[in-house]
């Protein structure tokens, strides 16, 4: 071979490698770029907007798609139409108005939605309006559920969590369950005491106990919230126990509203059935008790201990955790604000993060001890499942596989023992990891107002 051919070959191979030299450059450059872009997209609060339209037009899409391609399944509609039709036929009686899967059970905000729902769905004949409706729902809660993450400015992987689950998509557009107009009016609730801690405007926690009442009004799982929603109430308007009393008369005064029709007629039969904290469970479709025998289940002993254990944690919590806003104790406070009810006795705001945690680990022990969770009931708490996991500070490689198995548990069909026993391990980690976790506590107690602030109000 002459020395021009070996030159060339040469020059070749050496063009060759540098190619290749540059080529894995450039994808290791790439491969670096997109890892970190990964990073900020799921890791830096900032890339929430970004995140927040790229969801929620993914959701739109998606919703728009199971509501097309799959069957709806009836469980309760046609109940909530057999009760609504007996209703408008004229009954008033509450013991009188049943459904094919028993009697009417919820307080009349459950009406009120219903009866426009007959109308929306033409009885059963026009179900797919009814579905495309509570596709709206729960595209207006996810909404809703995302300004909340993004006033408490947490990371973007929690927007995603909070659209993983498979049962919580089916309950919406798949079942048309009261429970979603529930979440709605909740989490609705959650937003405005949010806004009112982040502006310090007490009219807005005031206008969300209007929603927290309607919440209410369709049905009684929004109760576990109420001592959240007191104390929040009485922080926000700086210990004023006249702000608390209106609010107290509004969610009263909203349920006897919306029920006059009935407690006018028979008020003893609605209030014994609307709400009535007795109200039996079916075993075979508890997710949290198969635990334990039916027997058992059904045993008003064990009613009784459920409670005992609801009220025990939630006054640890409160006494331990929902940190008292002075150098006194909850019961100075108290002391003060009933001797001078007309006057705030507290000169600091709450900030947002401090009235999340009030909030939402309330409602997460209530359900922690409820007497039962059937499939629709895990709408009461999933959209707060990402906070309480950023908050318990759980490892990225024990969170995925937390919230997988979680999933597991709502979807393991019929209910079984196995996944009720490890639904209670994990939420009762859950809960366990947040009160260990001090430094959110640092994080979440109230603020004093600057001295430009209280210029300004004086």
């Amino acid at each position: 071979m002459s020395n021009e051919n070996i030159q060339s070959t040469s020059s070749s191979l050496a063009s060759m490698s540098d190619s290749k030299i540059r080529i894995g450059s450039y994808w290791t450059a790439l491969s670096s770029n997109g890892m970190n872009a990964i990073k900020y997209l799921l890791l830096d609060p900032e890339a929430g907007f970004i995140m927040m339209i790229v969801l929620f037009l993914f959701e739109l899409v998606l919703v728009h798609l199971i509501i097309r391609f799959i069957p709806y399944t009836e469980i309760d509609y046609l109940a909530y139409m057999e009760q609504i039709w007996t209703i408008k036929n004229g009954e008033r009686n509450y013991s009188k108005i049943e459904g094919g899967t028993g009697p009417l059970v919820y307080p009349a905000g459950h009406v009120l939605i219903y009866n426009w729902m007959e109308k929306i769905t033409d009885g059963l004949e026009n179900l797919k309006s009814g579905q495309n409706l509570f596709g709206y729902l729960y595209m207006a809660t996810l909404m809703m559920q995302f300004c909340c993450f993004a006033i408490l400015n947490l990371p973007p992987w929690c927007m995603v969590m909070g659209c993983l689950s498979k049962r919580l998509h089916s309950i919406y557009v798949l079942r048309l369950f009261n429970d979603c107009w529930t979440t709605f009016f909740i989490v609705f609730t959650v937003l405005l005491f949010l806004l009112s801690a982040r502006y310090k405007n007490y009219y807005l926690c005031v206008t969300g106990s209007l929603t927290y009442a309607v919440a209410v009004s369709i049905k009684m799982n929004a109760l576990l919230y109420l001592p959240g929603v007191l104390i929040s109430v009485f922080l926000l308007s700086q210990g004023s126990l006249l702000v608390l009393l209106w609010s107290v008369f509004i969610m009263i005064g909203w349920q006897v509203y919306v029920a006059r029709e009935y407690l006018a007629a028979y008020p003893l039969e609605y209030l014994t059935i609307a709400f009535n904290f007795g109200r039996k469970f079916m075993y075979k479709w508890s997710i949290n008790w198969q635990i334990v025998s039916e027997d058992v289940f059904g045993n008003e002993l064990f009613h009784k201990m459920l409670l005992l254990g609801h009220i025990t944690i939630l006054a640890f919590f409160i006494f331990t955790r929902y940190c008292p806003p002075s150098n006194g104790s909850w019961f100075q406070i108290a002391y003060s604000a009933f001797r001078q009810p007309l006057s705030k006795v507290l000169n600091i705001y709450p900030s947002p993060l401090y009235i999340a945690y009030t909030l939402l680990v309330t409602n997460f022990i209530g359900v922690l001890f409820s007497r039962s969770l059937h499939y629709q009931f895990l709408s009461w708490y999933h959209w707060t499942i990402p906070i309480l996991i950023h908050w318990s500070c759980m490892p990225i490689t024990c969170a995925i596989p937390w919230y997988i198995l979680h999933e597991y548990c709502w979807n393991s069909y019929p209910p079984k023992s196995t996944a009720s026993l490890l639904l209670h391990l994990l939420n009762a980690t859950l809960l366990i990891l947040i009160y260990l976790n001090r430094s959110l506590i640092d994080i979440t107690l109230p603020q004093r107002p600057s001295q430009e602030e209280q210029t300004k109000e004086d």
